[in-house]
């Protein structure tokens, strides 16, 4: 999933595309409610009607769909730049393709014996003849499961679009305007209602368009429908542009507050004009402001219930994950269950207050009582989830192996390598997580370029696995999630900085644009010098924007900062960290350890092919036992080195900076020896002290 405020996995907009999904069995579970639903138009008109349940489930109906093929757009980009087109079809057939065809074969006879009896039920046995429907091209009851059929249309045209950007927008411009009218969009206040404009146009052209119904469901027809696929089309490819514009979920999370206030006044006046004009032969006034209203709705809670998550459910909760995942089990099989339940409490002598709750409740303990024991572990579970869970008696157990297995990017798993009679790796275990920084460092021949070379498929290993964004590092689809800045590079040296930064951005489907790059590595001035003439430290920055120019999920840096000088090298750091922020995970090799220790989230040191250590830059520093003393002392330099406990001591004038294994002893046995002493200082060992020390021991 995810990318990616702060290098998390975006739980909150798995929560959101649940949010929208047990949002329509609330509506669904609504509707045998509302006051003057004409008989046989759902399974069952309940005796207790509720203007306040009609009320909401317009509301919820205006935006939940919206909401979530805004979702589905934004995650179909991120699945797609994660497999490839093959790997996405592949993807999509499996878990939408045959949850369309295999529940419609299993639901639609449920949903009609219900409807049967409903309407038996209302008609008190004898129902009316029902009108012929008119015969049209493509027709077929594609009931609640329309926006699996409509997920497929959009999958199609996105990919066909998008084929053709790519073709004719070589140089990118065009992609890099629309990266900046998409977050435009979401800062700016009238960019939901902006986005809704193509939608109010179709329906007001619509002579039988039923205002309170919102967007006419395409549920009868095999043909792709337009008010839906205007709206939901126009949702679908917004989210896919949000996932490539940067800013863009940064801004939503940001002015939550502002759309939500203007998603309750656009609901407002819509539920206004519905109260006091018919909906039958509404006027061209009102129903000119209702369509302006309804569609400024839909965006405003899109954006505002997408930004609420991310501000407030962007970690991980083991209860919401849980229901993020039954809740697409729950919506596909509901509808039967939920009309089932409508028509038994249908004549029940109580008030809605207490039916619909109860409908509700009875709908959603079974279903995930269901997901719980038939779903989750078993290859139902696979099917719909992606993968199938251990069964476990709780939910949060079940949880945690799979948050983890899903959060490793790249990993090498009891992987050894030779060269001859040489072992470059003996079976070495080594993991890089997802929005992290791993500093891999080891001496000369330890390993390090071995284990980067497999992992970018350049060589095959001896024996274990490896792995590269969930697959083998020899497809292609993986690679092209990375960056790679290795530390030898020959490049044409007659091409001009920002034509070597063209080239590299065509290898990749959806690239920064050339001027982006330049900015983002901080060479906007070299971008017209020839790459021959420059210095050392200028080249290893062009080659960092060679790297970070594809927008890498996975990004390779051997030795990055070799021949920069310091205002260079800190503002190389100033980038990657930049990096990380936005989700991208980083393996470093530096033979700086003072990098290491200023980036790194996580630290593993090879020697002679071996991982000997490997944890934070804290718990790495707490391998070792020795301490940094410094002090003004008149104490000689040569009688402290003698003392047990010290292994090295340096100075100049009066100062001594004493590097001990057994700090409280030293320190003790200074101020015992020279009361003047003054401006004592304790450190920790560094990063460095740790290295050495480690490596000593391994060699």
């Amino acid at each position: 999933m995810t990318t990616q405020l702060n290098g998390e996995r975006l739980h909150a907009l798995d929560a959101v595309r649940s949010f929208a999904l047990l949002l329509g069995v609330a509506f669904h579970a609504a509707l045998s409610f509302i006051p003057g639903l004409p008989p046989g138009l759902w399974a069952m008109n309940d005796r207790s009607p509720s203007p306040f349940l009609a009320d909401a489930s317009f509301v919820a109906h205006s935006f939940r769909m919206t909401l979530f093929f805004f979702i589905a757009g934004y995650f179909a980009r991120q699945l797609h730049q994660r497999l490839g087109t093959r790997g996405f079809w592949a993807n999509r057939g499996q878990r939408i393709a045959v949850p369309l065809v295999v529940g419609w074969v299993l639901l639609f006879p449920a949903i009609a014996f219900v409807w049967h009896l409903g309407l038996q039920k209302v008609f008190h046995g004898a129902p009316p003849a029902m009108p012929e429907m008119p015969k049209q091209p493509g027709a077929f009851p594609l009931t609640h499961l329309w926006f699996l059929y409509q997920l497929l249309w959009l999958y199609a045209g996105a990919l066909l679009l998008r084929g053709a950007v790519v073709r004719l927008d070589r140089s990118q411009g065009l992609r890099g305007l629309v990266d900046r009218l998409t977050t435009g969009a979401v800062r700016w206040p009238a960019g939901a209602l902006t986005l809704g404009l193509p939608l109010a146009a179709v329906l007001l052209a619509m002579p039988a368009w039923f205002p309170p119904g919102g967007i006419p469901t395409p549920d009868q027809s095999l043909l792709p429908q337009l008010p839906a696929t205007v709206g939901f089309g126009t949702a679908f490819a917004f989210g896919w542009l949000v996932q490539r514009a940067p800013g863009a979920l940064a801004a939503l999370r940001a002015r939550w507050l502002l759309h939500g206030l203007l998603a309750m006044a656009s609901s407002a006046t819509c539920l206004y004009v519905l109260k006091t004009q018919p909906p039958f032969a509404m006027p061209d006034t009102p129903r000119f402001v209702f369509a302006l209203a309804f569609v400024a709705s839909a965006w405003c809670w899109t954006f505002a219930v997408t930004g609420a998550a991310l501000r407030f459910l962007s970690g991980h909760h083991p209860a919401i994950r849980y229901v993020a995942d039954a809740s697409y089990w729950i919506y596909l099989v509901h509808l039967p269950l939920v009309a089932a339940l409508q028509v038994w409490v249908g004549d029940w002598p109580l008030h809605w207050g207490l039916k619909y709750p109860f409908i509700v409740a009875t709908t959603l303990a079974p279903l995930l009582l269901s997901y719980q024991w038939l779903v989750r572990p078993t290859p139902i579970g696979r099917l719909l989830n992606g993968r199938a869970y251990p069964r476990r008696g709780t939910a949060a157990p079940a949880e945690a192996p799979a948050r983890n297995d899903d959060d490793i990017v790249a990993s090498l798993c009891g992987v050894s390598r030779h060269y001859g009679p040489l072992q470059a790796l003996n079976s070495v275990d080594l993991q890089l997580k997802r929005g992290e920084l791993l500093a891999l460092l080891g001496p000369n021949g330890a390993g390090k370029s071995t284990a980067i070379a497999l992992w970018l498929g350049l060589q095959d290993a001896d024996a274990g696995t490896v792995t590269l964004l969930g697959g083998s590092p020899q497809e292609i689809e993986r690679r092209q999630g990375l960056g790679v800045m290795m530390q030898d590079v020959e490049l044409p040296k007659d091409l001009k900085v920002h034509e070597l930064v063209a080239l590299s951005c065509s290898y990749y489907p959806q690239p920064l644009t050339v001027p982006q790059t330049l900015e983002r590595a901080g060479i906007v001035a070299l971008a017209d010098r020839r790459y021959g003439q420059l210095s050392g430290g200028q080249k290893r920055q062009v080659q960092f924007a060679l790297a970070i120019c594809g927008r890498p999920q996975l990004l390779f840096l051997d030795e990055p900062t070799v021949g920069l000088d310091l205002q260079a090298r800190e503002a190389m750091w100033a980038h990657i960290r930049a990096l990380l922020h936005e989700g991208c995970s980083i393996l470093l090799t530096t033979h700086y350890l003072e990098e290491a220790e200023a980036l790194a989230t996580r630290v593993a040191v090879l020697a002679k092919g071996r991982v000997i250590a490997q944890g934070s830059v804290g718990e790495m520093r707490a391998l070792v036992s020795r301490r940094h003393i410094r002090c003004v002392t008149t104490l000689p330099g040569v009688e402290v080195r003698r003392w047990p406990g010290v292994l090295d001591v340096s100075g100049d004038h009066d100062q001594l900076a004493i590097v001990a294994t057994d700090a409280e002893s030293v320190v003790r046995r200074l101020l015992a020896a020279d009361p003047q002493l003054s401006r004592l200082e304790v450190k920790q060992a560094g990063l460095n002290d740790a290295f050495h020390e480690l490596t000593r021991e391994a060699a």
